[in-house]
């Protein structure tokens, strides 16, 4: 590992020993979290994803994966993905935020479940979905390098938008606890950079359907939209 001091010091070695003190313990833990997430499949998370809430009103996160599960199924077919990959990441989307590694270093999301996914040998490019389906996460990020990807970044998001537009949580001035603003960019972004056949009007209902009667404004689709 590597560590910058902006500092000067006559005694260069105390600092290299006591950065080594704090940081050594957190690798062992990493490597130990790593390797009993190991023993067991990514797939075998998704129970305890019945214990989590996604939003009160839109159910948990076993919910959420259930929507874009379905909903990356449905984009991959529209813009000629391999639509079992796509179903598949959908399936395994949020498994990686059950495991310890991630519990403990929650920058590590997406990632995690693609090493995971490829050592209990996942296709090549649903493991690399399940790393960037949170891309692009701020303006001028990458953008998701498969077809599968695709499908799964905008699953994700139009999931989430379609819901908490849909229970009438608008963002309000600086207020946007969801990042819809930046889901919404994302979204749009992916289908232009990557010249994707997708209309974003038939993109918005089918969203909003897989929610069944969850929502409570009728207007969500528009809301979405505009």
């Amino acid at each position: 590992f590597i560590f910058v001091a902006n500092i000067e010091s006559k005694d260069p070695q105390q600092i290299i020993s006591g950065n080594e003190k704090v940081v050594r313990p957190r690798l062992a833990d990493a490597e130990f979290f790593f390797n009993t997430d190991r023993k067991k499949r990514l797939e075998d998370n998704l129970p305890r994803l019945q214990t989590v809430l996604f939003q009160q009103q839109l159910g948990t996160l076993r919910d959420k994966t259930d929507r874009i599960q379905a909903l990356a199924g449905w984009i991959a077919e529209q813009i000629g993905a391999d639509v079992n990959h796509a179903t598949r990441a959908g399936l395994l989307s949020k498994c990686d935020l059950m495991t310890n590694m991630v519990f403990e270093f929650t920058d590590t999301q997406g990632v995690m479940g693609m090493h995971y996914a490829r050592h209990d040998g996942e296709a090549e490019d649903v493991a690399v979905a399940l790393n960037e389906q949170y891309q692009p996460r701020f303006a001028g990020d990458d953008l998701p390098s498969n077809p599968v990807a695709c499908a799964l970044a905008i699953a994700d998001k139009m999931d989430t938008l379609a819901g908490i537009f849909g229970i009438g949580q608008h963002p309000k001035g600086d207020k946007d606890p969801f990042a819809l603003r930046r889901a919404a960019l994302g979204v749009l972004r992916i289908i232009v950079e990557k010249n994707l056949n997708l209309d974003l009007q038939t993109l918005t209902e089918e969203a909003v359907r897989l929610y069944g009667d969850k929502l409570t404004n009728a207007n969500v689709v528009d809301d979405v939209i505009d």
